[in-house]
């Protein structure tokens, strides 16, 4: 993964760089982040590892929803969470990164008009 791709990912899941180092880097160095960002460090592999996967957790969200919406299962809404308290009272066991997954569905279902929000 380059610095691009990174960043690419960071803005699917609306996190700010903050956000990344604490959840996804685990380590409140939002410098580090920053730097892998600019490419003046590498990327540790770990946090590839865990871009990655959430990367195709989102995909499969994704491909789920397209096909309960080709074989018109439900009726083409998704709930839209403002915030991570609001997320774990539908999804209790849902944490941070679970919910920023969730919500980039969300906006890009209703981004193709595929999925209303409410």
């Amino acid at each position: 993964m380059n610095a691009y791709e990174l960043q690419a990912l960071r803005h699917i899941f609306a996190m700010t760089i903050d956000e990344c180092a604490t959840w996804i880097a685990q380590t409140d160095d939002s410098e580090s982040w920053r730097q892998w960002e600019n490419g003046k460090c590498a990327i540790p592999d770990y946090v590839v590892e865990q871009l990655l996967a959430m990367r195709q957790q989102r995909k499969k969200h994704l491909h789920a929803i397209i096909e309960k919406i080709n074989n018109r299962i439900g009726n083409n809404t998704m709930r839209f969470f403002p915030d991570l308290t609001a997320f774990q009272q539908v999804y209790p066991d849902g944490n941070f990164i679970d919910w920023k997954i969730y919500q980039s569905v969300a906006a890009e279902l209703y981004a193709h008009d595929l999925e209303r929000l409410c």
